[in-house]
């Protein structure tokens, strides 16, 4: 699969972030990442290469997941945003104040599972 298409990831969770970066290297697509929703926000403004945005819905400090989202479409609309958590309730409530594009994913998950929502995102 893959192409080249450029991801950022944003995770607080070292374990979290790696096995994303790594199903998605696994799957042929570039990253980059961040830790944090200021970082992140940080990249999607230089980084006019990155294409597509993986939040996890709790970051530990700062903005959540879908307040990053909301910021980051406001300032590229063009992005494709996939949302991951592990509370479904919460992957729910987000996605009555999200745009309809923007693709949810409920942890946990495996590569099949991310490369499906990734067909249906890109």
């Amino acid at each position: 699969m893959g192409n080249d298409v450029k991801f950022l990831v944003v995770d607080d969770d070292p374990m979290t972030l790696d096995f994303a970066l790594g199903a998605l290297a696994s799957l042929g697509y570039p990253t980059v990442s961040a830790v944090d929703g200021d970082s992140a926000l940080h990249l999607v403004q230089q980084d006019r290469q990155i294409q597509a945005v993986m939040l996890d819905m709790r970051l530990g400090k700062g903005l959540t997941g879908a307040q990053l989202a909301r910021a980051a479409l406001a300032i590229r609309p063009d992005l494709h945003v996939l949302l991951v958590s592990g509370a479904h309730r919460t992957l729910q409530i987000a996605r009555q104040d999200l745009p309809q594009h923007v693709e949810l994913l409920p942890k946990p998950y495996r590569r099949r599972d991310l490369a499906n929502c990734l067909s249906r995102l890109l």
